[in-house]
């Protein structure tokens, strides 16, 4: 049976003197000093604590927000290892030693420096160098495309009837008149400057009115030059496709260019000769065509098709008797085919024909164009211009020559207040007379730097187009030309000697065109970017996104777990 101890009765052992005096000293310790609250419920009184009494210790939280320099490199080494750039791996891998990781980061480094020395050549030829001219896919088709305007001047300049009645007689009995005439058709007919044949009183009657009306009469009209006049193996009157027109040459006959409504932005306020069209006018230019709703015969025509049957031929009278002094050393006629919406300047550009021949005229067209991307690169740059990007003072339509030419007058205007007959101008702009010889003789005076300084502004249109020819020629013979000297009332020994048979024809039915493009879109620009970044470090989309993950949501979701938790205040 178990017996259980009474505490009551339980035996303790006595304790010591020692013992006894230290709980003694340690309760009358305790007693005599006032120890401060733990609590103070009154917030006035001061809390004053012993500098005995010690404050817990702070426990160390592991997650508490420091920097920790070991987690850093904890989480570059977890970018190392998974990253899906080539080469990285091995950087951050513990196993290998230093010198292999610093070889791995050596390779790396000259990977990223290839990679990005490449792409600034590709950047580089994308900003400096990005317009491209390559051979459009698509043909133009013959009936996209007008027929050429053609312009034709006798290079004699004067028929010797008028000029000798100007020479001997006069024109009208006033004497000053006749002597006005007479230094007009001197400065027509000499290589002499005007400086050095009129003289002042002389050249203030000189003035353009008087200037205008002696070279209509004193040149052939195109009546008397064009003989017969085919367009599509049809005879029509020349007058109806043919207008006279004042040039560098003096009066010549043009063929198919532009109603002047669609040529000069205020036709109205020209003045210059009529001008008549039998057919439809279609308002077309290089960069727009003709439009959807245009009639087939709208002017300027288009070419009914391939071969001489179908293009314009012309029989041209020289008329050798009447040939009194000629633009140069020859006889027969300048011809120069050129754009419908361009002034021609025949004088150094027309080529020369002779009379007693039959010549074929191929026609080439050279076709320029331009993508609409070609817009949003820097006209510096791409160096065109599209038709709205320069708005001309005179010419509605842009190009190249017609900016040369406004170019040419504007500077000219400046120097001498005046400008050449042939250079577009208003009513109100001054027609250069023989008084104003000593300014426009010295062309150094009007263009001092030369046309290519003074003309900086004017860059070739985007869309362009030009014609070239291809000749072939033949000599008349006599037993063979009856059927025409019969039909205008000529001999054959006159039609052989006088005459000059062309036909303007084109070959072929469908045209090369050249595009001007970008080089370098975005596209392609990313394209060869990601391709060197692929090739030198594996770089791609997936490689940016992992570094951005892991230098912005992986940084921050890592800061939010090592956040301190706030422990309980008492």
């Amino acid at each position: 049976m178990m017996v259980i101890p009474n505490k009551e009765f339980e035996v303790r052992p006595s304790k010591t003197p020692v013992e006894t005096f230290r709980k003694q000293n340690y309760w009358t310790t305790q007693l005599t000093q006032d120890p401060p609250p733990r609590y103070v419920w009154d917030t006035k009184k001061p809390v004053i604590r012993s500098r005995n009494e010690e404050r817990p210790p702070k426990s160390v939280n592991p997650n508490e927000e420091h920097f920790h320099p070991h987690a850093f490199v904890n989480d570059l080494r977890n970018y190392l290892l998974t990253s899906t750039l080539h080469g990285l791996r091995y950087i951050g891998e513990k196993k290998l030693t230093w010198f292999e990781r610093f070889f791995w980061l050596t390779a790396f480094g000259c990977s990223l420096v290839c990679a990005g020395f490449f792409i600034l050549n590709v950047y580089a030829k994308w900003r400096l160098s990005p317009m491209i001219v390559s051979i459009n896919p698509t043909n133009m088709p013959l009936h996209d495309l007008p027929f050429p305007a053609v312009t034709i001047c006798n290079v004699n300049q004067a028929k010797k009837s008028v000029a000798e009645r100007y020479r001997d007689h006069g024109q009208v009995f006033i004497l000053f008149v006749s002597a006005v005439d007479k230094k007009l058709l001197q400065s027509l007919c000499t290589t002499q400057d005007d400086t050095e044949i009129f003289e002042d009183k002389v050249a203030l009657s000189a003035d353009w009115d008087h200037t205008r009306s002696f070279l209509i009469n004193v040149t052939q009209p195109c009546q008397e030059m064009l003989a017969l006049c085919f367009w599509d193996s049809t005879m029509m009157n020349c007058e109806d496709l043919f207008n006279a027109q004042l040039t560098d040459e003096g009066l010549c006959c043009t063929f198919n260019v532009v109603h002047r409504n669609n040529m000069f932005r205020n036709p109205k306020a020209l003045n210059d000769l009529n001008i008549t069209f039998p057919s439809p006018v279609v308002d077309w230019t290089p960069e727009n065509g003709y439009p959807p709703d245009a009639p087939p015969d709208g002017f300027p025509w288009r070419p009914k098709g391939i071969g001489t049957q179908h293009g314009l031929n012309l029989v041209l009278d020289a008329n050798l008797a009447e040939y009194y002094c000629a633009s140069t050393n020859s006889a027969g006629f300048k011809i120069l085919m050129h754009n419908p919406t361009e002034t021609p300047k025949i004088r150094n550009l027309g080529d020369i024909f002779g009379p007693g021949a039959e010549v074929r005229v191929a026609i080439h067209p050279k076709i320029l164009d331009a993508q609409p991307a070609l817009r949003s690169i820097d006209i510096n740059k791409r160096v065109c211009l599209f038709s709205d990007e320069k708005e001309l003072v005179f010419f509605r339509t842009y190009t190249l020559k017609n900016c040369e030419m406004e170019c040419e007058a504007h500077a000219m205007l400046e120097a001498c207040q005046c400008v050449y007959y042939f250079m577009p101008k208003n009513k109100t702009t001054r027609i250069c007379g023989k008084a104003d010889a000593k300014c426009y003789s010295n062309t150094s005076l009007v263009m001092p730097e030369g046309r290519e300084v003074e003309c900086e502004e004017c860059l070739p249109a985007c869309t362009e187009i030009e014609f070239y020819e291809h000749l072939s020629t033949a000599p008349l013979k006599r037993n063979l030309v009856k059927r025409f000297a019969k039909t205008i009332n000529k001999t054959t020994e006159y039609f052989t000697e006088n005459m000059l048979v062309i036909n303007f024809y084109f070959e072929d039915s469908t045209f090369m065109r050249f595009t001007k493009g970008e080089i370098f879109g975005l596209t392609e620009f990313l394209s060869n970017t990601g391709g060197l970044l692929g090739l030198c470090m594996g770089f791609s989309v997936m490689s940016a996104v992992e570094l951005l993950y892991y230098l912005t949501l992986r940084a921050l979701c890592i800061a939010r777990h090592r956040r301190p938790k706030q422990p309980f205040a008492q």
